[in-house]
């Protein structure tokens, strides 16, 4: 049956705690729904609140559609705790979603989804999801960490953000991957992002997931967007709920900090029960040391980058910290193999430091941090982050070396004058550049992305550690 021949009243209806929370529910929030009858393009209708004299509010159709649409508004310390519940008066594949006016201007705004996206994402390539190709974007919930969506003011500090509530214990099969699709079952998965709206940002959210205006189906391809239809039976009914929260910080730093805080407490995680003991997963693990090590280069590795999924044989790239991360996998593999006597991983793990010790450094004392042996080529530009956390699993080795009575005074060196190097570097506002050469000069002088340097280092070469503080 088509919905424009559906005849079933269609109410929403909201309950509101008190008239601050009332005001704040009709003027910054808008609601919407998008019905879909298989084979044909789906209908979007915009819902209006009206105040209703008993205080709630209803929605007034140009049509009459077969929902009925609760909505509740709830104030929670402050946070506006919102809970919509969907009633199918006839078999029904909707789409629901939300939007909160922030009043900011877009262009002042930065953005952060956890474990997706951090302030603009202009250091993603263009073919990831950034404000290279977009500056609005709609992302599965899935996708991040937590479901939540924030948006930080850097003209006054304010902030909003929005949070998923729910079990997220389901999810349902699809027959295409972009377009209109329809979900095989029921799922838990919706959306949250941020859009450009004439100039102004709004944080939208909504049930089931969508994703605009593209979809990342994989590493560096993005795809046409997608929206979900889940089907509700008669009588049926879901229940969808989010928070609403504003904050002021001092800067970008301080907000994301608040941000996690706030997710990591609604959500409380738990550690997840498994049918594996911790040392039955190191010694599956460990593998990787033995199967990865590459002995026939200058510089001995563990190949980790550029791996084919389907045949995850070695490569011929050696990378120090990020994605290879030789040196740190060194250490662990020293330090597991000796613990379990293991001569294979211990003797691999001494010949990376000692290949990298004799090879690993260009003329300035730097790391060669990434190699491409085949291809005869070394990456001229530094990162902090590589330099600085290959100098941290060094530390760490001379520290486990020490504690076993065993000295390595040219390593030593070595640090020390790389953390000298770095001071050199340092900014006034004791920041690192994020990218520079051989001979100090600057490709990048924005902020490093990495702990590892955001610590104030003093060497102690009588400890070979260092202190962070």
């Amino acid at each position: 049956m088509r919905v424009k021949r559906l005849f079933w009243g269609f109410m929403l209806l909201v309950g509101i705690t008190n008239t601050e929370v009332l005001a704040y529910a009709q003027e910054g929030v808008s609601a919407s729904v998008s019905l879909k009858t298989p084979g044909n393009d789906a209908r979007h209708y915009s819902l209006s609140l009206l105040k209703q004299p008993d205080g709630s509010y209803i929605c007034q159709l140009p049509e009459k559609l077969p929902l009925i649409i609760s909505r509740q508004v709830f104030d929670m310390n402050g946070r506006q705790r919102i809970t919509v519940v969907i009633k199918a008066l006839d078999n029904v594949y909707f789409n629901y979603g939300e939007q909160l006016k922030t009043g900011y201007n877009h262009t002042d705004c930065q953005f952060y989804m956890p474990g997706f996206w951090y302030r603009r994402n202009l250091r993603s390539p263009k073919e990831a999801p950034s404000f290279h190709s977009s500056d609005s974007w709609l992302v599965r919930e899935d996708r991040l960490s937590t479901p939540l969506t924030a948006v930080y003011n850097t003209t006054n500090g304010k902030s909003a953000s929005v949070i998923r509530i729910d079990a997220f214990n389901k999810e349902a099969l699809t027959t295409h991957k972009e377009g209109e699709i329809i979900l095989s079952g029921a799922t838990s998965i919706g959306y949250t992002g941020f859009q450009n709206l004439n100039g102004m940002t709004v944080l939208s959210y909504g049930f089931p997931y969508k994703e605009a205006p593209k979809t990342y189906i994989r590493k560096l391809t993005l795809a046409p967007a997608v929206e979900a239809f889940q089907l509700l039976k008669k009588g049926e009914s879901v229940q969808l709920t989010w928070e609403l929260a504003h904050g002021e910080s001092a800067d970008f730093s301080e907000f994301v900090q608040h941000t996690w805080e706030y997710s990591y407490d609604t959500n409380r995680p738990k550690p997840v029960e498994t049918l594996f003991s911790v040392d039955r997963m190191k010694e599956v693990m460990s593998n990787f040391f033995v199967e990865s090590y590459v002995g026939e280069t200058p510089t001995h590795y563990y190949s980790g980058v550029e791996l084919e999924t389907s045949t995850c044989a070695n490569t011929d790239v050696a990378e120090v910290g990020f994605v290879g991360r030789t040196l740190l996998n060194a250490y662990n593999a020293l330090e597991y193999g000796e613990l379990q006597n293991r001569a294979d991983l211990i003797n691999n793990a001494v010949n990376i430091f000692n290949t990298y010790l004799q090879n690993g450094f260009s003329a300035a004392g730097f790391f060669n941090e990434v190699v491409h042996y085949k291809r005869g080529n070394i990456e001229s530009n530094h990162s902090i982050r590589r330099q600085s956390e290959g100098v941290y699993a060094v530390l760490h080795y001379l520290n486990y070396e020490k504690q076993h009575k065993r000295k390595h005074l040219e390593w030593e060196k070595r640090v020390k004058a790389m953390l000298d190097s770095f001071l050199r570097l340092q900014n006034v506002d004791g920041s690192f550049p994020r990218k520079f050469k051989d001979d100090f000069s600057i490709v990048d002088e924005s902020g490093g992305s990495t702990p590892s340097a955001r610590y104030h280092w003093f060497w102690d070469t009588s400890i070979s550690k260092i202190n962070a503080i």
